[in-house]
């Protein structure tokens, strides 16, 4: 088995996984949806099965996210993408 370092985790050779900081900050919420606790992540394949739980949440999640995103008009086009709105107000280039 491979080794992944990911700003989120790193694991080693045998496949058991460690959440940086970052990684539990930004992920446990994502997880949480679908009822998963980050803390019984211990393993790439446990977090791969984490995704794939978790991915019907993937657009909430980011939706939540986005909340916090800085108000100009690169991440309002990215809000947008989300929500699937279109604003005529942003300038055309």
């Amino acid at each position: 088995m491979s080794q992944h370092n990911h700003p989120y985790f790193l694991s080693d050779n045998t496949g058991n996984l460690r959440f940086t900081s970052k990684g539990a900050s930004e992920l446990r919420p994502y997880f949480a949806m679908a009822g998963i606790d980050i803390n019984n992540i211990n393993t790439m394949d446990d977090y791969y099965q984490a995704r794939k739980a978790a991915s019907p949440y993937f657009l909430e999640w980011m939706n939540q996210r986005a909340k916090n995103w800085p108000d100009n008009d690169q991440f309002q086009l990215l809000k947008n993408a989300l929500t699937g709105q279109i604003n005529n107000d942003l300038p055309s280039r």
